[in-house]
């Protein structure tokens, strides 16, 4: 029975993990689309992730594997969501100059790290 539970935990995480990754680009694209940067189009994506896994963390209270698992989850998301709110709201009302430069210094990194195949 204990692998039965193990297995359903295992694909309840993996479920999971997976909607996460096919909904991030979608509202990541739609955000940018309206000419937000990247710390305002990850706001809704740490929000969304904190909420649904607090979700399945009360909803599947009885499966300790996967208890672990979303509730540290639902911890990590929780002070994401704290720093962004930080970086984005005092950072950019405060230290105007240094957001600009915090912005075009993850902008350029992420070009450097970007490759074509040609």
């Amino acid at each position: 029975m204990d692998i039965i539970l193990a297995a359903f935990d295992t694909l309840i995480i993996l479920l999971y993990i997976t909607l996460i990754a096919f909904i991030t680009p979608i509202l990541m694209k739609v955000l940018q689309k309206r000419n937000y940067d990247i710390f305002f189009q990850l706001i809704p994506v740490f929000i969304l992730t904190f909420v649904t896994s607090l979700a399945i963390f009360l909803g599947t209270g009885g499966f300790e594997e996967s208890l672990l698992f979303f509730q540290l989850t639902t911890i990590i998301s929780l002070v994401l969501i704290g720093i962004l709110l930080f970086v984005t709201l005092a950072m950019k009302k405060l230290w105007h100059q240094q957001y600009e430069k915090m912005l075009d210094w993850i902008i350029t990194f992420k070009t450097e790290r970007s490759f074509s195949l040609k």
